[in-house]
């Protein structure tokens, strides 16, 4: 007889990884222990050699489905002649390097016992297992027990306690497990709080009654409240918009099934596997059918859809199987998710009608995850339910990191040996409960994981609200390092990829800090982890009025017209208001020099007369592109390409394309065209810059980021002439294109720098 004992990090805790260890050693007669403590799981092993050796083989090859396994830890101990196998009680270690397991579906197993009249838990909306439901959004601590989650003051019954001991059963050391004799409940209020339905079958028919009448429902789900309402009524979808602060964001819906969404919607096979992953994400689908309200998605053919993920959602579609609701986030525009209930009723209660809660706590919010697919292949718009905080693996640093990220599409990182963790879609930090979110969400995460910052890693820009935080720590004395936002955009996408050789990198986005002090985002560069050169870019043009021409992108389009026809053809084209515009442009009054693709498309949107104001990001790059794919359809592309200056840094000329597109506009060709001809030239242009990278460096990988490749028509025509031209690419694929990818190239960027 041998005795080992095995320490496994990783995500072990939440998973059902003590009932798989206990069930593994009776089936190859091992006898000791297991248990958890803040590093992971622990091990005490006794048995022949072989069946040791086999043992420990099975744990690395058939480890619970929800588990990620970073290290096992192995050593020798002297044999005590244990009798059986115990799962003993949780322990604390000093070292805490146990992470949590995400969100995730109900499972297909509690799925049938919810549907079952005969089952104890029919129709019971908190219905949960060791293979499914919520752990991410409860936990307060680690080791993961029912103590350190908000299912603590919920005290088993005799029959789910009978479950829990049993080693047999599903629910064996299942934390969250609980039925309505002792679990937590719904309940159905209005606006004042009380209390109108207390009971889940009268709390679902209520709140399904209400949807059907046009109300609009304030939903508790498992990361935060859902604004709902019925998606094939004009009025209720209106007045959410107009209750909302919304007037043009698409809404995300949800439907019963995948034959329902297929009934409206056009469906890939790598789209219908998103939409029926155990993460539940929202996939955004072209629409077949009209089926839905217009005002959903106002002037676009994309939806963003999902599948139900909680037992109450599904319970609503077992209601009513042919609904569609829309299932939003519950926030105001531009703040955060609301996910206590005490907030609640005073952020939502100019929204909701009505409101569904339970009472349990969401300890840690999440949004819903967002992806679309191109070309079968799925990327994020938005990680965040389901994917956090599944973490990354990385080269082995001594130096622990706190990621601060952007201060738009916001997810911070916290990196510590061998792995990064990156938070949840936190979003945009222009709102004081936005910020306030940012705070505690590092401070609880620093709490679980014990974690304190060696290094601070931030971007460059010095008034983003993620580089003050940055230095309010640095003045306390932690080590700062300051990154380009473009270089990250790379940088997170070489991470991502396992990559450690120079790339051409290509990052479109709305804008970025520049070293020489102006806007970038159009950017072409040679990069690795550690250091860029920029190779080119599309020429300056000015922002005037600074931050307001992002959303008066009127003023962008008056810019462009203005540098590439002059005076007298802008103000024919746009009249008086112009005038003001250019003087501003003349005086260099807050005026501030620009690249950026994002900010060019919105001056093309409005030159085109697509776009005039946008309430939200992106909007009009939207339109444009929807536009586009018209185009695309019914016209052809004539090949031109941008001119380009060479130099050091060669320079794409902005003024040619405005007046290339000017030209068409002119000639009376209609708008869809020339912004597929838009898009062409773009891409076009592009692939030059980049043959051209080539010949000068010999480096034949090109690497994608931004959020301009969220736009579809761009990335799949880019792609394919990348490939065409025998390119390899790299692309993010466990992160976003948009900012939600900067922490961790942040973080890369900081380990290689100080390596």
């Amino acid at each position: 007889m041998i005795r080992k004992e095995l320490t496994i990090t990783g995500i072990v805790q939440g998973v059902g990884f003590r009932p798989f260890i206990y069930r593994l050693a009776h089936e190859h007669g091992i006898q000791g222990s297991v248990r958890n403590d803040t590093r992971g799981v622990v091990i005490a092993a006794e048995g022949e050699p072989g069946d040791i050796e086999a043992f420990i083989k099975d744990i690395r090859e058939q480890a619970p489905p929800l588990s990620f396994i970073e290290t096992i830890s192995i050593s020798d101990a002297a044999p005590r002649g244990a009798g059986g196998f115990l799962i003993e009680a949780s322990t604390a270690a000093t070292e805490r390097s146990a992470f949590i397991a995400p969100d995730t579906m109900v499972c297909a197993d509690c799925m049938r016992e919810f549907s079952d009249p005969h089952d104890r838990r029919h129709h019971y909306p908190f219905i949960t297992c060791t293979n499914c439901g919520p752990r991410f959004s409860i936990i307060a601590d680690i080791p993961y027990d029912r103590g350190n989650t908000s299912m603590s003051p919920f005290t088993m019954c005799a029959e789910c306690a009978k479950e829990y001991a049993d080693p047999a059963d599903r629910r064996f050391h299942t934390q969250p497990d609980a039925c309505p004799r002792c679990g937590p409940s719904l309940k159905l209020m209005n606006r004042k709080g009380e209390v109108l339905a207390a009971d889940t079958e009268s709390v679902a028919r209520e709140t399904l009654a209400a949807l059907e009448h046009g109300a609009i429902v304030a939903i508790k789900g498992v990361g935060g409240y859902l604004l709902a309402c019925d998606a094939g009524n004009d009025d209720a979808v209106g007045l959410l918009r107009a209750r909302k602060g919304r007037p043009f964001k698409p809404f995300a819906l949800m439907a019963g099934s995948i034959d329902s969404i297929e009934s409206f919607l056009y469906v890939s096979p790598a789209e219908r596997a998103l939409l029926l992953s155990k993460e539940r994400p929202i996939v955004v689908l072209k629409t077949r059918e009209p089926r839905v309200s217009g005002l959903v998605a106002p002037g676009l053919s994309d939806i963003g859809i999902m599948l139900p993920y909680a037992p109450f959602q599904h319970l609503l579609f077992e209601y009513n199987p042919g609904m569609v609701l829309v299932m939003t986030s519950g926030n105001v525009s531009d703040e955060p998710i609301v996910f206590r209930e005490d907030d609640a009723r005073e952020r939502l209660g100019h929204i909701a009608d009505l409101f569904v809660s339970y009472n349990r706590d969401i300890v840690e919010f999440s949004d819903d995850s967002v992806l679309f697919v191109q070309d079968e292949i799925p990327y994020f718009i938005r990680r965040s339910r389901g994917y956090v905080p599944v973490p990354f693996r990385a080269a082995e640093s001594k130096k622990s990191m706190l990621a601060t990220g952007g201060d738009l599409k916001n997810s911070f990182a916290i990196a510590r040996g061998g792995v990064v963790v990156l938070s949840q879609f936190v979003g945009d930090l222009a709102t004081l409960a936005g910020n306030e979110l940012y705070r505690s969400t590092i401070a609880h995460l620093s709490r679980v994981y014990a974690f304190s910052p060696d290094v601070v890693v931030s971007d460059l820009h010095p008034g983003y609200f993620t580089s003050q935080f940055a230095d309010s720590l640095e003045e306390k004395g932690i080590p700062r390092l300051k990154t380009q936002h473009h270089h990250a955009h790379i940088a997170s996408v070489l991470e991502d990829s396992g990559s450690d050789t120079p790339v051409i990198g290509i990052a479109f986005d709305g804008t970025g800090y520049g070293t020489d002090g102006r806007l970038w985002g159009s950017e072409f560069m040679i990069a690795d982890k550690g250091t860029f050169t920029r190779m080119a870019h599309f020429s300056y043009f000015p922002l005037p009025g600074g931050e307001s021409a992002i959303r008066d992108v009127w003023k962008i389009g008056v810019a462009l017209e203005y540098g590439a026809r002059g005076r007298e053809w802008t103000l024919g084209k746009r009249g008086a208001r112009a005038e003001m515009v250019i003087e501003i442009i003349d005086k260099n009054i807050n005026s501030p020099l620009a690249c950026s693709i994002g900010r060019l498309f919105d001056g093309m949107a409005s030159m085109l007369g697509i776009a005039d104001r946008i309430s939200t990001e992106a909007e009009a790059a939207q339109l444009i592109e929807e536009a586009a794919l018209r185009g695309s359809r019914s016209g052809g592309d004539d090949g031109y390409t941008v001119p380009i200056a060479e130099g050091e840094v060669m320079e794409l000329s902005t003024d040619e394309l405005v007046r290339y597109c000017a030209t068409l506009l002119g000639r009376g060709m209609h708008v869809d065209e020339i912004a597929y001809r838009f898009h062409a030239a773009i891409v076009r242009s592009s692939l030059a810059i980049a043959g051209r990278l080539r010949e000068r460096t010999g480096i034949s990988t090109a690497a994608l980021s931004g959020g301009a490749f969220q736009n579809r028509l761009l990335l799949g025509m880019t792609m394919r002439g990348l490939r065409k031209n025998k390119f390899d690419i790299l692309v993010p694929r466990k992160i976003p294109f948009n900012d939600g990818c900067l922490a961790l190239g942040q973080i890369a960027i900081a380990r290689e720098s100080i390596r």
